[in-house]
Order: C-alpha cells, then sequence, then structure tokens
C-alpha cells in the first residue's frame, strides 16, 4: 500500500508540475524551472522502481504460498462441502472457511492489481501536462525526449509475482475462482453418476 500512495503523490507531483509559472517570468525561465522539477520527479520514478524491484524479490516466495495454501484450502473446502459425510452444521463451517478464503484472496490480489495500475498511470500523468506548448529550445527538447522516456517505462507496470510463474492481479483471483467453481461441478457431476 506505501509504493501504490508513492505513486499515487508522485502522479499528483507530475500534474502539478507545470503550474509554477509566474507572472513576471519569461518562458525559457518557465521551462528550465520546469526541467529541474520534471528531473526530481525522474529520479522519484526510478526510486519507486528499484523499490518494486525488491518488493518483488523479498515477496516472491510468500506470494506463491499464499496462492498455493488458499487454492488448495478453496479445493478441501469444496469436498468437504460437496462429498464428505457430515452434518449440515459442519457443511456450513467449510462454506464459510471457502467465502472467507475467496475474501483474503479478493483482497490480497486487489492490493496487487493496484500496484500495476498506479505504475502505469504515471504515463497518463506525465502525458497531461503542459509540456506541449514550452518552447523548442536547448531545454524544452530535453524535457520532450524525457518524458518520452517516462511514459515507454511506465507502460511496462511493476508488479508482484508468485514466484516468478505470473502476476498477481485480480485476474489472479477470477481465475482461481473459476478454476474452484470447475472443480466444484466436476465433483458434483462425479458424485450425481455414483
Amino acid at each position: 500500500m506505501h509504493v501504490i500512495y508513492q505513486f499515487r503523490m508522485l502522479q499528483n507531483r507530475l500534474l502539478n508540475l507545470w503550474k509554477i509559472i509566474d507572472k513576471q517570468s519569461n518562458k525559457a525561465d518557465y521551462t528550465d524551472r520546469c526541467y529541474t522539477a520534471l528531473k526530481k520527479c525522474i529520479r522519484k520514478h526510478q526510486s519507486l522502481i528499484k523499490f518494486c524491484d525488491k518488493l518483488e524479490y523479498v515477496y516472491t516466495l510468500p506470494i506463491f504460498g499464499h496462492m498455493v495454501v488458499f487454492s488448495l484450502l478453496m479445493c478441501f473446502d469444496t469436498y468437504e462441502i460437496l462429498l464428505a459425510n457430515v452434518s449440515i452444521g459442519t457443511r456450513l463451517i467449510f462454506v464459510f472457511h471457502m467465502i472467507g478464503s475467496f475474501i483474503h484472496i479478493i483482497i490480497f490480489t486487489y492490493s496487487c492489481h493496484c500496484l500495476m495500475e498506479e505504475s502505469m498511470n504515471i504515463s497518463l500523468a506525465t502525458y497531461s501536462g503542459w509540456w506541449t506548448i514550452l518552447p523548442m529550445t536547448e531545454t524544452g527538447r530535453l524535457i520532450r525526449k524525457d518524458i518520452n522516456i517516462i511514459m515507454m517505462k511506465s507502460m511496462r507496470p511493476c508488479y508482484l509475482s508468485a514466484a516468478g510463474f505470473f502476476p498477481v492481479s485480480l485476474e489472479t483471483s477470477t481465475a482461481l475462482m473459476s478454476s474452484t467453481v470447475s472443480y466444484f461441478t466436476l465433483m458434483r457431476e462425479s458424485s450425481m453418476r455414483e
């Protein structure tokens, strides 16, 4: 969550970057000040990308373990709900456990998905500035070149993956739920045949 809000603050800084104009300043001074502020934003963006790489290195195996354990728990819960010869109270316990596991997965994947979204929104915040009205001086050309680089770097989102197998996002929870539903229907059909 910390990194997500750091990306949001960088977006806000990029959007407000162009509002530092004075009535008395000429366009060359304004361009120089914008370029100085843009360089600070570039350094912040680079540090956030490095921080996300460190997060990926630290959390990749725990995320993988998380996804595997909760997937297995949901499958075991499905088995206990459908095929096990248990009382209705016990079945309800497993139903609520499966719902709790699914909510946990949703919250977990939502935070990972927000990281991807906010890191990609840097491109939109960068493009939304007033950089197009700057003069084509040396500094103006450098600003345009650096803005293109920021937008290209932010088109590849920062993400957290499950041991490098797949990036964790809301699509992950959707795929997990659809596989659980498929398992659920498969077990139901096999129990009806017996």
